[in-house]
């Protein structure tokens, strides 16, 4: 739970698993300017390229796993 509460008013697409990325999200979305180039930066990394989207999911669990967060 963040400290900050999250803003419900944006829109957000839906994605499998992507509960904690929303949440994070609608929290920067008190701060569009830092919220927008945040999420194009997911969007690139994530969607884009030639590497599998699986793969980049299995990356994203480890990586939280190694640092001991929750994802």
């Amino acid at each position: 739970m963040s400290r900050i509460p999250p803003d419900n008013r944006i829109r957000l697409e839906k994605t499998p698993g992507g509960e904690t990325m929303e949440t994070l999200f609608r929290v920067m979305a008190h701060r569009p300017e830092i919220m927008q180039p945040a999420l194009q930066m997911l969007e690139a990394a994530m969607r884009g390229g030639t590497v599998e989207p699986k793969l980049k999911e299995l990356l994203a669990i480890r990586v939280s796993q190694v640092n001991h967060c929750s994802y």
